[in-house]
Order: C-alpha cells, then structure tokens, then sequence
C-alpha cells in the first residue's frame, strides 16, 4: 500500500475530519484579509472620534476619506493618501477661484465647473493609478463644493472659502488617521514584493529566449502566447512600482530607473520576438549555424536551468548579472557576420541583453544594490490624444446636462445630481471597456450599502448611546467587507459598498445635538425680541440726535431714489426683512388680520 492510500484510508476512518494542515493553511490565508478589515474599521473609528472630538460639521467626511485610503497595502494608503490630499486642495482652489471670477453670474459660473470637470477628466486619462485619481478627485471636488454652496435655487452664496477649507481639513484628518493606524499595524513589504516580481520575470524571460535559440524558432505559437503573458505581467508591475514609491524615499528618487526597468523588459520581449520570427522564417540548417554563433557570447549564467529557482541567483547578485549582460552586448554587435540573417539575429540578441542590464539596474536598486544613476525624470507620454480629449467632450457634456436639467426643471436637489454627474463622468471615464462593469458593480454595491445603513439606522443605531457601541456596529459591516475587498474578488462591488457606507450613515456629534437642543428656546427668545425691536424701530429712531439718525440711516440703508415725489428706501440685509415685518404689523395696526395670523403662527401660543 503506498503512502497517498494510507493517508486516504485515515481519513476515510476518522469520518472527514479535516487535516490539520489544512486548517492551519486556510487560516494563514485567512489572516491578511481579516486584518485588513480590522485596519479598515479602526481607521474609519479614529477618524470619526477625531472630527467629533474636533466638532466638525461633516464629521462623515474624515470616516469616509479614512475607508476610501484605506488600502490592502501600506505603500498603496500612503501613496493615495497623498493623491487624495494633492487632489482635494486642486479642487478647493479652482472652485473659490471660480467663485471669485463670477460671484453673481450663474450661467458662467456652472459653465466654468463643466469645463473645470472636463479637464480634470483629460488629465485623469492622461496619468496613471493614484495620480490619475487625484486629477479625477480634483474634478469632483469642486462640484461637491460648489453643490453645497449652490443650494436648492442655484447661484454662489460666498461661502465657497469656507466650504473648501472645512472640507481639506476633514479629509486631512481622514488621511492622517488611516496613515496612522496602517503605519502601526503593517511593515510594509512592497520592496521585497516588487524585487522577487522583477527577479522571477527576468529570469522566465531569458529562459525563455534561450530556449527559443536553442529549439531554432520552433513551437512558435506557443511561446507567442508565452510572451503575451510576458506583456500581461510587465504591465502589472506598474501598480506595485507605486506602492514601492510609496513606501520608500529612496526609490521616489530614483524612480526613473525603476521605469527604466519596465522599459528594458517590454525591450527584451520584443527582441525576443524580432529573433523568434527570424528564426521561424530561416532555413533550418544555416540558422542552426548562426544560433551556435550567437548562443558563444550568450553568458551561461543567463540560461535557465530546469533544476534551477527562477529568482534566487538573481536576488541575490544582480550587480554581476549586469555587468555579465553590459559585456556581452558589445560582443554580439561586433559578431562577425557572414549574412543579413546573422547580422539581425545578433543585434536582436544585443537588443534582448541591452534591456535585461536596464531591467538588472531596477532590480538592484530594490535589493540594495548599487546601481547606475539614470538621467533625466519620468515622462508623460502619450501614445494617442484620442481617448482623453473624447473623455474630456464626455464629461462636459454631462456636467452640461446635469446642470441645464436643473435649469429648465427647477429641481431643489439638481446641485446634487450635478455632484453624481460629475463623479459617473471623471471617476469612470479613464477605465475605458471596463467602465460599464465597474460602474454596475459599484451600483450594486452602493444599492446593498443603502439597504444595510437603512437597517442600522432604523433598527439599530437609536438604541446606541455611547461611541464605543456606535463603533462596534459599523464594525459588524467594515470589517467583513474590507476582508473580501482585501480578496479581491468583485472589487467594483466591495469599494461600491466601503465609500458610501459613512455619509448614508452620516453619524452626528451627540454633543452639537444636544447644543443645538439646548438652545432652541433660546433662538425662539431672540427671534421675539428681533421682531419686538422691528415693531418699536420707528419710535426709538425719533428719540436719537441728527447725528445718531445719520448713522443709523447709513448703517440700514443701501440706497435712497427718489420716485413720483417720494422718497423710495433700499435696505440692506437683513434690515429688509425686518422692513417686511414692520410693515405686517402696521397693517395689522389698521385692521387688516390676515398677515397677522401668519406671523401668530410663526412666534407660536
């Protein structure tokens, strides 16, 4: 009986009782994600505890920025963080400037959003990953902004400054606070992550260009499919090069050698492809000769052995690799050579070498290596201007008809559906083909967060007194949403459910409730004795002395005209509703009780 019966048989007998080895694996793959949920929930308590401490009149706004940064990874939350916090201060700034240019003027003024949100939507195609975010977040920002300061009539009240700055401060706090709580309880690890990728692909790649030497171009279309997932894996690179940046100084500094790195692997596969189709294409005996030719100044320490760990050699001294490859391509380019076949084989060889030792060079900045400085920044580049302006057009002309439904509708919640409008049209618009499922799924997940805060609202929370058990409920829902947002699995769906969990919450200050209660008596009090000084102005004012009257005129009025042999008085604010009211109780004075019982009703028995 062999030893996979025997360990069949015991199961069998014990009934099903799982190994205890499969126990332990399943709970070690269950750890991350589950601690991931409880950074989540911390982070979205501490920054809620924060602006409540702080009295804060939108305390959501720091919970739900802590949730929104709050990533798997210490380097992605720093790194968004950072983005998030560039991008709210962009946005603040445009719309007070905005305001500033038209304080009165609503047509431009809605018309100067729609663009602002178009251009932040070109710049948001334009970039990448968190960078992209922040252009598309700036974008956003000033119609929330401009939302609050609209109102249900339409037109800038003023208090965009003030808006903006209320807002950077809560999402400031919500940033600090999940920096905090993630700087605690993760390490971070990217480095090491984004090294051993950058390893294990560079050693598959010159594998596998060898192997394809050695086999003289044959099985072509099976190693094509191979390098399309070469392709696939150097592009996912790209987001783990930004949590590295995240989390290390060093590599922020010299990130132009980490993309030059990138650029060197998408060099060696197309390299390896150029040399693949020659090979495929060659007569089968001369390119026998001319591989053995090229594979002689192809270092040994460049072929992947079947025995051999794919990353461990270069890990561990990528220095020597490099200096292997930098004196292996002036070799090839000097091959002597016979015929053109030879000649392109060896310069696509040199070209395969020149982008490993560019990809080495990364490889030994993350190992702590040194290695060689490259010149210049990181550039913007842009293969095609066509998707970003159209995004662009895209989003403007949904602002747009946001804005002229609210118009022609007189909607009061019109500022707010132009807010979504403006969210749908840049957050969505960079994804391309996935825009449409990103955007259904972050429905659905938007819709399962409203229906479970309903509940907790309803059911729940009115029985909660104290912070402790408010945070104890919400961590019933952060904390398994965060462990399968960690998985990965229907990403759209867990991030719908995560950013609006806290605003349709939207959790009070128990202390400004009971400020505000507390004091109802005593705005009721101060509005009688405005009216009481409104009915007595007139008698009061012909007491004073002419200079005191001038005073008094200059402080109340705005304007005086004369009209049909009257004198017609302009009042400033808000001495015009007191006029308004005066003139109700004068009339009420002659007999006529009509307006009279609206402001009976209005002071209450």
């Amino acid at each position: 009986m062999t030893r996979a019966e025997i360990g069949t048989d015991k199961r069998r007998l014990l009934g099903g009782v799982p190994d205890p080895g499969q126990l332990t694996d399943a709970l070690r793959t269950a750890g991350p994600p589950l601690l991931f949920g409880l950074r989540l929930w911390a982070s979205v308590c501490l920054a809620l505890y924060v602006a409540f401490w702080l009295e804060l009149d939108n305390a959501f706004w720091a919970g739900t920025t802590a949730a929104i940064v709050c990533q798997p990874h210490l380097g992605a939350s720093l790194r968004k963080g950072w983005f998030r916090l560039i991008g709210t201060i962009l946005g603040a700034v445009a719309i007070v400037v905005l305001t500033a240019c038209f304080p009165q003027d609503r047509g431009p003024f809605l018309i100067g959003l729609a663009l602002w949100g178009a251009a932040c939507a070109l710049v948001a195609t334009l970039l990448r990953n968190f960078a992209a975010y922040a252009a598309a977040l700036a974008g956003y920002t000033a119609a929330i902004i401009a939302s609050d300061q609209l109102g249900a009539t339409g037109g800038p009240n003023g208090d965009a400054f003030m808006l903006a700055v209320t807002r950077a401060s809560e999402i400031c706090i919500g940033i600090v606070c999940a920096g905090i709580v993630l700087a605690l309880t993760d390490l971070g690890g990217a480095r090491r992550r984004l090294g051993t990728l950058f390893a294990g692909l560079l050693a598959e790649i010159a594998g596998g260009f060898t192997h394809t030497l050695i086999i003289i171009g044959a099985e072509f279309e099976n190693i094509q499919a191979t390098r399309r997932e070469f392709v696939r894996r150097v592009i996912a690179l790209d987001p783990v090069i930004d949590e590295a940046l995240g989390e290390s100084s060093q590599l922020r500094y010299h990130s132009p050698v980490l993309q030059g790195a990138v650029d060197g692997l998408l060099a060696t596969l197309a390299g390896w492809r150029n040399a693949a189709v020659l090979l495929a294409r060659s007569p089968r005996e001369s390119a026998r000769q001319e591989v053995a030719a090229v594979l002689a100044r192809v270092p040994e320490e460049l072929r992947l052995r079947p025995e051999q760990d794919p990353t461990s050699g270069w890990i561990a001294d990528p220095t020597h690799l490099l200096r292997l490859c930098d004196a292996a391509v002036p070799r090839l380019v000097t091959l002597p050579a016979g015929t053109p076949s030879l000649r392109l084989l060896a310069d696509q060889a040199a070209e395969v070498l020149a982008g490993m030792s560019r990809a080495l060079n990364g490889l030994a900045l993350l190992v702590a290596d040194p290695a060689r400085p490259v010149r210049g920044r990181r550039r913007l580049r842009v293969p095609d201007w066509l998707p970003p302006l159209v995004n662009a057009g895209r989003a403007f002309v949904v602002i747009g008809a946001a804005e002229l439904f609210w118009i022609v509708t007189e909607w009061p919640n019109g500022a707010q559906a132009i807010t979504f409008a403006a969210i749908g049209g840049i957050l969505f618009a960079p994804r391309a083909d996935q825009a449409y499922d990103t955007a259904m799924g972050f429905m659905i997940g938007s819709i399962l967060t409203a229906c479970i805060t309903a509940t907790l609202k309803f059911a729940e929370l009115p029985n909660v007194e104290t912070f402790a058990g408010f945070s104890l409920i919400i961590g019933f829902v952060l904390v398994p949403v965060g462990a399968f947002l960690a998985l990965q699995w229907q990403p759209a769906i867990f991030t719908g459910m995560v950013t609006p969990f806290v605003p349709l919450l939207a959790p009070a200050n128990l202390r400004e409730i009971a400020r505000h209660e507390s004091a109802e008596q005593g705005y009721m009090d101060e509005g009688v004795q405005i009216l009481e000084l409104a009915r007595n102005a007139q008698r009061l004012f012909e007491r004073q002395e002419p200079r005191e009257k001038r005073r008094l005129l200059n402080f109340v009025l705005s304007n005086c005209t004369w009209e049909d042999g009257e004198v017609v008085a302009s009042f400033r604010q808000p001495f015009d509703l007191l006029a308004e009211i005066t003139h109700s109780a004068a009339r009420q004075e002659t007999g006529n009780a009509t307006n009279f019982g609206k402001q009976e009703i209005w002071l209450g028995d």
